[in-house]
């Protein structure tokens, strides 16, 4: 699996780190420009799927690392951003499936369901039934 998008979206190849290492250290502030540019987001929806309040994120302007749980959370949305991209062959259908509303979902778009760990699961759950044809 290439993480093409998750790599231009950290700013570095993930080949030098573990996920855990990317983690543990914590991610630059310009990761999150970068997501909210990548996913088509305003800053407020960002923090909706983080999920992390505006006034808590603009602490991290100054040039902070991110703190471990914030970095996790982002990394595990830019990895689910980096399968649709992958399943659906481009950003634009990736984008346009995350923002659209799902069936599998309960109507609600795949992109909403990034705002947990469960929801990441279902996501990526569903990106694998895509890949492969399986429709329940």
């Amino acid at each position: 699996m290439g993480h093409a998008a998750t790599a231009g979206i950290l700013g570095f190849e993930l080949s030098n780190q573990t996920p855990i290492e990317i983690v543990e250290h914590g991610l630059p502030y310009g990761v999150v420009e970068r997501l909210t540019k990548a996913l088509d987001l305003t800053l407020d929806e960002f923090c909706h799927i983080v999920p992390v309040s505006r006034r808590t994120l603009s602490r991290y302007r100054a040039g902070q690392l991110l703190d471990a749980h914030l970095s996790d959370h982002i990394l595990m949305v830019s990895q689910a951003y980096d399968r649709a991209v992958e399943v659906l062959e481009t950003p634009e259908n990736a984008l346009i499936w995350l923002k659209t509303p799902n069936y599998t979902f309960r109507g609600q778009r795949p992109l909403d369901y990034l705002h947990s760990f469960a929801g990441a699961q279902e996501v990526l759950d569903e990106l694998v039934r895509l890949q492969y044809g399986v429709f329940v």
